[in-house]
């Protein structure tokens, strides 16, 4: 009598387990597309979300030191792009343009974080449009304005290049207002994250009232630059709870 073989039963696919616990599904997220080149909880995947941490600390202690040590800067009324004005001025230039380097480099990081679901691709879309446009900033600096630099008039009109840094400027802002939009939405679908939906959207709704706060103040030289500078500080606060919380479970991934 001839016996048949019973065929070999084989796992779906996407349940193939990968080396470093990763499914081939997984595997196939972390290979799709540019942003999704980073394989979740590789060195380079904690290393980028480490370097995004380090320099959003390392960006705001530049302009408040920078601001303190400045002749003639009053950092409640005076923009930090301000300070890239004056014989000073390289030292927020750079600052901008390294922040907004490796806001574009640590976007990548956040492709593996979140995915696969919902922001996994418009998250770090948007943080590189932000990089880019801070970058931009760096290049077109601002006029001079309110008394700073010290002894050099303000404009009577406002020149292309400071129309350009206030452009790029508001993009940035906007990119990074909309991030925390969509992070809320993605938090509150993971039930692991959901007490941390509240917190990205209360950071969101913070900057655009702190940056609706500085251009009324502003234009009434007021002290508008403290909400500037609070806009600047709040996704900076929330990236560090974050990153330290995906540092204290040692998985990279924003899942359950």
């Amino acid at each position: 009598m001839n016996s048949i073989a019973a065929p070999v039963a084989r796992p779906p696919t996407d349940q193939v387990h990968q080396p470093d616990g990763l499914t081939a599904t997984d595997s196939r997220d972390a290979q799709a597309g540019l942003l999704g080149r980073v394989v979740p909880n590789s060195r380079w995947h904690w290393a980028l979300l480490i370097l995004g941490l380090a320099e959003g600390v390392v960006f705001n202690l530049t302009w408040f030191i920078d601001g303190l040590l400045r002749p003639g800067y009053d950092p409640l009324v005076q923009p930090m792009s301000a300070l890239s004005l004056g014989s000073g001025g390289w030292v927020q230039i750079t600052n901008f343009v390294v922040f907004g380097a490796i806001g574009c480099l640590s976007a990548f990081a956040w492709r593996p974080t979140l995915g696969p679901g919902l922001g996994a691709t418009w998250y770090p879309r948007l943080a590189i449009i932000a990089g880019v446009a801070l970058i931009g900033a760096a290049i077109f600096s601002q006029d001079p304005s309110m008394g700073f630099p010290v002894g050099v008039p303000a404009v009577a009109h406002p020149s292309g290049h400071a129309q350009i840094h206030n452009a790029v400027s508001y993009i940035a802002l906007m990119a990074t207002i909309a991030g925390l939009l969509i992070l809320a939405r993605r938090l509150h679908r993971e039930p692991c994250w959901r007490g941390w939906a509240p917190a990205a959207l209360t950071t969101g709704v913070l900057m655009m009232v702190f940056l609706a706060v500085f251009g009324i103040l502003t234009a009434q030289h007021g002290p508008g630059g403290l909400f500037e500078k609070l806009a600047s500080l709040t996704p900076s606060l929330l990236g560090i709870a974050l990153t330290a919380r995906l540092l204290l479970q040692r998985d990279a991934r924003i899942s359950c």
